[in-house]
């Protein structure tokens, strides 16, 4: 009996163990293979245990759904059924997509990498890029700039076409490249369009939409950037909501995260409502309770509320009724506190009445609508009374607001919200008399606006002092107070597009900001002020900023304080201008002309101050700009005609540079040199479409802060650069993708030669030949070079003096045409230093027009009294047409002796040499001759005398030392010749006696004796 137990109870193990084995329908997870040909597909079971098959089968492989089916959004696809159910409430589903919103930790299927660009010169250290990788950061993934390649890859299957769409926030520093590429499983760029995109310029806290295209099959997706020449002050570039389309399928769900819910079948999962909180996966979101609790928008629970304090409220003032006001106070909406707890702070009663303060200059005070309204046209105002100006006389229309009993009429006030639709009431401008304030919603984080529109101003832009001048001005003054991050910034639309003026970071002490605006158009400026966002809520933002005033100049409209005298008289648009080149003089109330080689901006400019000289090698063009015609002198006479290299523009190509994912690219630079300030420019193309979704974060009837820093569709300069990016469109034909256009001239500053001090404001370069040398530029014929100086207008964060161009203009016979345009071989993108680019254009024209002076001067053969002088070109300078073969004939000098032979010419002055000789000789004779002839006669005459005495010698019977002191001598002297030629005659004489013994002696008798 007991074995029969035994038996039985094995049996029915054996069972058991068997049924265990055997799987069951959860136990297989399924999934395709690939697509064939035909877009047919197999779905397999995987067991995910050791387990038998059973009698279901589930194990054999079936006929899975064509490669084109896709479910629906809210729904996804049941592998067992194959067939597309609802997500259940509390999750969502974006139907045949990947979804990633979740940034808490690297999602499956991203990778990061980074490179130190360094490490591509051989001459580098590589740099630490360990900093600068993508980094989730909870909600996005973040990445600082540098010189470093930072990668953000992910890699999925498309079984067809779909789209990447994602949003970002991208600073947009020009030296830096956002670029986000496709790329298949050959790691193959398809260089087109529409798989690649450059994403657009946004401003801080603003977030963008981008869209990019991809093929069906295997897709590697590649976020980078490229740090060039970054400052340390640059923001990081943001990525959050990556959305891919064309995916095969979902198998599952998402549940909702903390702080949202959703119902059946739902697409995505909406943010609990105020005073409310949701878990993750949460169906209904649950209710706070509404005395003692409370949660904001997108809570996870809900909190106690505290004691109220004084920065639960706030103050402002009520508007001006019967020119009197008051102080309130207000809670900071949401409110959070609770009043009725002990110990809390209660809301102050409002003050008593006081005095309005008076309205703006120019304005005065309608009784009819109780604001402020400008004066009728011909008047100015003080901000009380209006006044009619003086004959001959005009009103000095501005913008002057000082005074802020409310929002001035012609200023509108907005928010912009970063994130809901639209901002809450309680975020707004507050005017407090004599300033007006920014106040914010708790937990709020957005743009405040003040913004201004200008129809334009009473002067022209012009050229003068080696720069563009104003046509008017903005002043503001104002401060920040801010806890952490915030950020004022000044945006203007004068360059066709929104741009940022200038901004300022975080606390600013008060100050006085002054703008100069250059073309005389309408344009709409923007006081922008961003809060620090922050991810509590609840928290109150203490950031604000504080503007006491803002005035604009010389507007076309607006309101006058003053009235100016009219030198012309006036018409209907206000005092007649001046002519062009003349500034009104004070004392004397009329126009006079400005002194030579300069420029004055306005036709209704007061004071000889007004004319701006022109840079060096620039003329006056019509009194109003300086500008070159190509014709240029220099110190020393030499002239130079460059007008056939102003007849075109040139495109210099930089060099071919590489990202990391292999993609090319260059810089494009457009030049165009000289000409008149309103004809001569280039114009550099952006070309590329980004695809943005306009519908996301945009308002209605506001400005697009988010793209304050867009590029526009075109950019005209003098002098510009785009980064130029080969593709193939559509029609796999080659096309260029063109973008982030920068100005790196705007107007012409001076040109120079033989100069040692360098002009351009940089404190490594003091002189051109640093310059050079930096540049790698050949120093040798530096000296020569025309110096081309170009501006560019406005100033960046890299570029504190703004940006400059140098051309360097060599002259080089060897070239034709225009000449060779170089770029510097150390920095072979044209710049060192980001700021500063310098070229070298090597060309023939740049060579000096040869002067009268600068030939060799060749004499012909005198003929007939005339001689041809021929002048020969040295080859050191462009010969004129006006000296081409010229020649001049001119009268001989010593016409009878160049006309002898050559022979007789030099025996002319050797027989005269002889002949004077000669005469020399006879003449040494003669006076000889003549001193004998005296002494014979001497002789004759003693001797009829009956005495004669004779001369006496040289010695008589004395040594040579010694005196003769006794007899008396006798000596007949003669001229200093005469004894010369007889000391001579003697030396000849006693020469000869050596040599004869016959010779007789001379005796000088002392006494007188008879001859016998």
């Amino acid at each position: 009996m007991a074995k029969l137990c035994f038996i039985a109870i094995a049996f029915l193990a054996h069972l058991a163990v068997a049924e265990a084995d055997t799987c069951t329908a959860d136990d297989y997870e399924y999934q395709y293979t690939q697509c064939d040909e035909e877009g047919h597909r197999w779905r397999v079971s995987v067991p995910s245990r050791d387990c038998t098959p059973g009698a279901d089968h589930n194990d054999i492989p079936r006929r899975g759904l064509d490669c084109d089916f896709e479910c629906p959004v809210g729904h996804y696809l049941d592998m067992a059924s194959q067939q597309c159910k609802n997500c259940a409430a509390g999750t969502y589903s974006s139907g045949s997509s990947a979804q990633f919103d979740d940034w808490e930790k690297l999602p499956a299927g991203f990778s990061v990498s980074t490179e130190s660009l360094s490490s591509w010169e051989l001459d580098s250290e590589p740099i630490n890029c360990s900093m600068h990788a993508w980094t989730p950061k909870g909600s996005y993934v973040a990445v600082l700039p540098s010189e470093c390649v930072s990668k953000l890859v992910y890699s999925v299957s498309l079984v067809k076409a779909g789209h990447l769409t994602f949003q970002y926030q991208n600073p947009g520093d020009s030296a830096m490249l956002f670029h986000v590429n496709v790329q298949n499983d050959q790691c193959q760029s398809a260089n087109d369009k529409d798989s690649t995109v450059y994403p657009k310029q946004t401003n801080d806290g603003s977030w963008k939409s981008a869209t990019v295209k991809l093929k069906s099959g295997f897709n590697v997706i590649t976020w980078y950037i490229l740090g060039m020449e970054v400052t340390d002050d640059v923001s990081p570039v943001l990525v959050r909501d990556i959305h891919v389309t064309g995916a095969a399928y979902t198998s599952d769900c998402s549940k909702c995260p903390a702080g949202t819910y959703s119902s059946e079948g739902a697409e995505m999962c909406s943010p609990c409502p105020i005073n409310t909180a949701c878990k993750k996966g949460t169906q209904v979101p649950e209710r706070c309770e509404s005395e003692t609790q409370y949660a904001p928008i997108g809570s996870s629970e809900c909190k106690t509320r505290p004691a109220c304090s004084e920065v639960d409220f706030y103050q402002s003032m009520k508007p001006c009724v019967n020119n009197k006001t008051a102080i309130i106070y207000s809670w900071i909406e949401p409110r959070i506190c609770n009043p009725t707890l002990p110990g809390s702070t209660q809301l102050p009663a409002e003050t008593a009445s006081i005095d309005c303060m008076a309205c703006n200059p120019g304005m005065y005070l309608d009784p009819a609508s109780n604001t402020c309204t400008y004066c009728p046209e011909n008047h100015r105002s003080d901000g009380q009374e209006c006044v009619a100006c003086a004959t001959n006389t005009a009103p000095d229309y501005g913008y002057s607001f000082v005074r802020w009993n409310s929002i001035p009429q012609g200023i509108k006030t907005m928010c912009i919200p970063f994130s809901a639709d639209e901002c809450s009431n309680d975020t707004k401008w507050l005017t407090l008399g004599d300033h007006v304030e920014t106040h914010f919603a708790r937990g709020e984080s957005a743009y405040l606006l003040l913004q201004l529109a200008i129809p334009g101003f009473r002067t022209q832009n012009v050229i003068g002092e080696g720069r563009a001048s104003s046509v008017g001005q903005l002043k503001i003054d104002f401060e920040t107070n801010c806890r952490g991050f915030c950020q004022f910034a000044l945006v203007s639309n004068e360059t066709g597009k929104e741009d940022i003026i200038q901004a300022w970071n975080n606390k600013q002490g008060r100050q006085q900001y002054v703008y100069n605006f250059k073309q005389n158009d309408s344009v709409v400026v923007s006081m922008a002020f961003q809060n620090r966002q922050d991810d509590d809520l609840t928290s109150v933002n203490n950031s604000t900023i504080k503007i006491y005033a803002v005035e604009v100049t010389n507007t076309v409209k607006g309101g006058a304080s003053t009235c100016r005298p009219c030198p012309k008289g006036t018409d209907q648009n206000g005092c007649i201008p001046c002519p062009d080149g003349h500034y009104i003089d004070v004392q004397s109330n009329s126009c006079v002309q400005c002194p030579p080689r300069t420029v004055v901006s306005s036709h209704n400019a007061y004071g000889a101050e007004s004319c701006k000289p022109c840079g060096w090698g620039l003329m006056v063009y019509k009194g109003r700009a300086c500008m070159s015609d190509g014709n240029y002198t220099d110190d020393m006479g030499h002239n130079f005609d460059l007008k056939n290299l102003s007849t075109s523009f040139r495109f210099l190509q930089g060099s071919l540079l590489f990202t990391s994912t292999g993609t090319q690219y260059y810089h494009g630079f457009n030049i165009s040199l000289f000409g008149e300030p309103d004809k001569s420019f280039v114009v550099c193309e952006n070309n590329v479409t980004t695809d943005t979704d306009d519908s996301f974060n945009t308002h209605p009837g506001k400005p697009d802060i988010s793209n304050a820093l867009q590029e526009p569709k075109q950019l005209v300069a003098k002098i510009c650069r785009s980064t130029l990016v080969p593709a193939t469109d559509s029609n796999n034909s080659k096309a260029v993708m063109a973008t982030q256009s920068v100005s790196l001239g705007d107007y012409l500053v001076e040109i120079v030669r033989n100069k040692t001090v360098l002009t351009i404001p940089d404190a490594k370069w003091s002189t051109y030949r640093d310059l050079y040398q930096e540049s790698g530029f050949e120093v040798t014929g530096m000296d020569g070079d025309v110096q081309v100086h170009y501006q560019a207008f406005g100033t960046t964060k890299a570029c504190p003096n703004g940006r400059h161009t140098l051309i360097s203009l060599r002259c080089d016979f060897e070239q034709k045409g225009e000449g060779q345009l170089k770029l510097p071989p150390k920095c072979s993108d044209g710049t060192c230093n980001g700021c500063v680019f310098h070229f070298l254009w090597l060309t023939r024209l740049a060579c000096p027009v040869c002067r009268k002076e600068d030939f060799n001067r060749v004499e012909g053969v005198c003929k007939a009294g005339y001689q041809t002088i021929h002048y020969i070109s040295t080859g050191n300078c462009i010969v004129p047409d006006y000296l081409l073969n010229i020649n001049e004939e001119v009268k001989c000098t010593m016409q009878l002796i160049s006309a002898l032979p050559f022979l007789v010419q030099i025996a002319i002055p050797v027989v005269c040499g002889i002949v004077l000789i000669c005469f020399m000789v006879a003449c040494i004779l003669w006076r000889k001759n003549k001193k004998l002839a005296y002494r014979y006669m001497k002789l004759v005459e003693n001797s009829q005398t009956g005495e004669v005495e004779l001369p006496g010698a040289d010695s008589c019977g004395l040594e040579e030392d010694e005196d003769n002191e006794d007899g008396d001598s006798v000596t007949i002297r003669g001229s200093k010749g005469a004894r010369f030629f007889k000391k001579l005659s003697n030396k000849i004489k006693k020469i000869g006696r050596s040599d004869n013994e016959d010779a007789f002696e001379s005796a000088v008798l002392n006494e007188r004796m008879p001859l016998t």
